[in-house]
């Protein structure tokens, strides 16, 4: 009784979908809910839709930096209810792992629908269920892990992919059995081609880039905004733009009203390619993503990396940005604003420290992430570049698939959880 029940949810819960484009490579991306999540996904999509016609959807969080992020793409969005594990009480465990089951049911019911090639499982607890719809369906999938230590989500996700994509040649570790590729972290087109823009005027106001990640962060808005303060009042020139989160940006603007200073305030920039270009020196946390950017464009930065990151990751992250000489980091509870001003005033008022931080950053920089990614994708899937309406033939390709993922289907229907071998011809 349970499995036709099952089904039944699967086939009504696909209904909402809309009919899956023929003659173009479609593509699933599970996971987000934070920028850094968000923004490698986006950067595969953009690299593969120069590859193949694509049709994507996104099954993610529905948080804001998510939402923002994707309502300028015409990808579908669909958001799915997952609840952390990692961290919480026990009462909060038994149901998280409770739900699950019946997150699994939504996922199978709109990759059924919608009839992926291949999926990709950007991290985040909401990738889980996708990727097991994914394996239950004989669906391509793969994962890519963003930091040097992976997270929880990621490394019960793995167990369902087929490849893992890595930022760090260290992370192998903790995908044993499973194909690893280090391929750097994908770095959104924009960002990328911002890297060739003209280096500002030597002889202009330096420039400092404050980021506390999509989300803002508190400690690291606290000790910039007073560093930034001091350097003001000691009558350093110096131009700064601050993303401070949306949560904190008012307190910021009265804090800087009072204080005063030439300060560029954002709750959230949504022209980073600009907002980076413009800058001398970055200070941010040690997020992945922002860490794939900055070296991306060969920007010198200085790191804070927060304290309370899953298994320590930032802290990871920042020590490989230092031995390269791209960075200087400290940790939260070491310095402080007097201390942090100074630091800022020493490299951003030394033009020869600022080229060779910039250049050690160039240097780690993997521009070409996202396209090493959209390729393996494409071999995975058993895919073609620019197959779709400009290719003859695309269209017996289109119903092969949809043939095999009924197929599929229909061995789920009579109880065989592993599904039949799906190719993503």
């Amino acid at each position: 009784m349970l499995l036709p029940a099952a089904w039944w949810l699967i086939r009504k819960g696909g209904a909402e979908m809309p009919v899956p484009a023929q003659g173009m490579t479609r593509l699933v991306i599970a996971g987000g809910g934070t920028g850094g999540h968000v923004f490698p996904g986006i950067a595969v999509a953009e690299a593969l839709s120069s590859l193949t016609p694509l049709d994507v959807l996104w099954i993610g969080t529905g948080r804001k930096v998510e939402v923002d992020a994707l309502e300028s793409t015409p990808w579908t969005h669909r958001i799915l209810r997952v609840r952390p594990i990692k961290g919480m009480r026990l009462a909060e465990k038994i149901r998280a792992v409770a739900s699950i089951p019946f997150s699994c049911i939504r996922a199978m019911s709109w990759l059924n629908s919608f009839r992926p090639h291949m999926v990709l499982g950007v991290g985040g607890y909401v990738s889980g269920p996708v990727m097991l719809a994914a394996r239950a369906f004989g669906i391509p999938a793969a994962i890519h892990e963003q930091n040097a230590v992976p997270g929880l989500a990621n490394r019960m996700a793995s167990r369902f992919a087929r490849m893992v994509f890595l930022t760090y040649p260290e992370s192998a570790e903790y995908f044993p059995g499973i194909h690893t590729v280090v391929t750097g972290n994908p770095v959104r087109r924009s960002i990328v081609a911002a890297a060739a823009r003209k280096r500002r005027d030597p002889d202009a106001t330096p420039s400092l880039l404050i980021l506390g990640g999509s989300q803002g962060a508190a400690g690291l808005n606290r000790i910039a905004s007073e560093a930034v303060s001091i350097l003001v009042q000691s009558g350093v020139k110096i131009r700064v733009v601050h993303q401070t989160g949306p949560g904190a940006f008012e307190e910021m603007k009265v804090f800087y009203n009072r204080k005063g200073g030439d300060v560029e305030l954002h709750p959230f920039i949504h022209d980073m390619a600009r907002a980076y270009s413009e800058a001398d020196l970055v200070l941010c946390r040690a997020g992945a993503t922002t860490l794939a950017e900055i070296t991306a464009l060969g920007k010198p930065s200085m790191l804070i990396p927060y304290p309370f990151a899953a298994d320590n990751h930032q802290e990871r992250n920042a020590a490989a940005m230092t031995r390269a000489g791209a960075s200087v980091a400290f940790r939260e509870s070491d310095i402080g604003a007097v201390r942090l001003a100074g630091e800022i005033e020493s490299i951003i008022t030394d033009s020869a420290r600022l080229e060779q931080m910039a250049s050690a950053a160039w240097s780690l920089g993997k521009r070409d992430a996202a396209l090493r990614i959209a390729r393996e994708l494409l071999v995975l899937a058993g895919r073609s570049a620019r197959i779709g309406p400009r290719c003859e033939g695309n269209e017996e390709v289109a119903a092969s698939a949809g043939d095999n993922m009924r197929l599929a289907s229909m061995s789920l229907h009579r109880g065989d959880m592993r599904g039949r071998a799906y190719t993503g011809t």
